[in-house]
């Protein structure tokens, strides 16, 4: 249920401000959107935690924070870009939210499938851009995605043509420099996987110094007919940043869309990951989120089963320690005519410390009458006993609680087909739980 509350003043007015720095300002339809989006926005400002999907999620610091549009990128060092940048990949990099050509390399990619940035698209791209911006997400009680359409700066426009596979992942990386400090990165990505189409796109977030600074990044995925596409997102940015984001997609007849999360960073992180079933297609959802210090993270699934025969796998894990606080929202909608629906949800959670926290909520809500649907939720600590077990078997303690943990996480690592990717998440994990001697290989 949506509740009434003013708009914060400060971000009120970056809306109403002049904007004529912003991408698209000739194009009216562009403009039509954001005005629009302008105006939903200054109705009704952010959600509040009195919204029952916002419930656990207090955005206030957000808010008081009063941070500052960028208006361009700041500077990044070779050394750092190559720490983030995934070997075997075509890359697409943007910085404080602005594409970035020089530190980008897009060649080799097959005929017919676009990779560019949306500043490029307008121009290059403009109806196929036109077709599928705004096209997906679910705005009601979302301000965010408001704030994103009227205020966004750039982003990815990914279209692989039918018939095609892209044999190499695409990274869409967004980097925050020192000079983004204390200001806000807004873009947007739209992705489509034409008919009988497959590839891997993988979008990374990290910063350069441990700053303060807001990310607010909608993404919109379309699958056609009989396409593969692969999603990850791999969120590790600053300890003292803040994270808004949202997967919106569409999946049309016997379409597969596979979608991994993997959140290490901002100390409020919250992400919307949201799919549209057609008939007959396949869906799964990974996630892997691991909170220390004072962070929270929280996300929020929906699997929306519109059509018959549909499949749905739903694995999200998480990782608190300290007083850190970890959110999972699930829910499933099985619409009456979506008949032979089977649909499974877990969610696995592991408390470290005596003051984290997990909340955890799945939610089944089925209007069909032959469906297979199943849901469960789990919230501990570290098993005693395996503990000892490992100690007689010369362990010290920290060492055999870090075995058990890594354990416990490597089950989602395991998943990632694509190694260079797998070694990307598998570092956070080791900076996370530090044990001398550890090493990546053991994992």
């Amino acid at each position: 249920m949506s509740v009434t509350h003013l708009p914060n003043a400060h971000y009120s007015d970056l809306i109403a401000s002049d904007n004529n720095h912003l991408i698209g300002g000739d194009i009216d339809w562009l403009n039509s959107l954001r005005k629009k989006a302008s105006e939903e926005f200054t109705g009704v400002g952010f959600p509040s935690p009195r919204e029952e999907e916002w419930r656990y999620t207090n955005i206030s610091p957000i808010e008081k924070s009063q941070f500052a549009l960028s208006k361009q990128a700041g500077s990044v060092n070779s050394a750092f870009l190559s720490s983030v940048l995934i070997e075997g990949c075509h890359h697409l990099v943007f910085v404080d939210g602005f594409y970035q050509a020089e530190l980008s390399s897009i060649d080799g990619l097959p005929e017919g499938v676009v990779v560019s940035p949306i500043s490029n698209s307008l121009n290059d791209y403009e109806s196929l851009v036109k077709s599928l911006l705004d096209s997906v997400v679910e705005t009601p009680a979302l301000g965010f995605i408001n704030f994103n359409t009227a205020l966004f700066t750039d982003g990815a426009v990914i279209s692989i043509e039918e018939n095609t596979t892209v044999e190499q992942p695409i990274q869409v990386a967004f980097v925050s420099s020192k000079e983004g400090a204390l200001s806000i990165s807004n873009c947007r990505n739209v992705i489509l996987a034409k008919a009988s189409s497959k590839a891997t796109v993988i979008e990374t977030y990290n910063s350069v110094d441990d700053s303060c600074y807001l990310t607010n990044v909608i993404t919109e995925v379309v699958v056609e007919p009989n396409a593969n596409l692969t999603h990850n997102r791999l969120q590790a940015e600053s300890l003292k940043a803040y994270h808004i984001g949202g997967v919106y997609s569409r999946l049309e007849k016997n379409a597969i869309f596979n979608q991994n999360n993997y959140t290490f960073g901002a100390v409020i992180s919250r992400a919307e990951i949201h799919a549209e079933l057609g008939e007959a297609s396949d869906c799964c959802l990974d996630g892997l989120y691991i909170a220390e210090g004072h962070q929270l993270i929280d996300n929020h699934t929906r699997l929306n089963h519109l059509h018959p025969h549909s499949i749905s796998n739903e694995t999200y894990k998480g990782i608190m320690n300290d007083r850190s606080r970890g959110v999972f929202q699930g829910r499933i909608i099985v619409a009456q005519d979506a008949q032979k629906t089977d649909a499974k949800m877990n969610n696995r959670n592991l408390l470290l410390s005596d003051h984290a926290e997990a909340d955890t909520k799945p939610q089944l809500e089925i209007y069909a009458d032959d469906v297979k649907c199943a849901h469960g939720v789990t919230v501990g600590q570290l098993d005693d006993a395996a503990i000892f077990y490992l100690r007689t078997r010369g362990a010290d303690e920290q060492m055999a609680k870090n075995m058990l943990t890594f354990a416990f996480a490597n089950e989602m690592v395991e998943r990632i087909s694509f190694n260079p990717l797998r070694i990307k998440v598998l570092e956070q994990l080791v900076k996370r739980f530090p044990q001398p001697g550890m090493k990546l290989e053991w994992l």
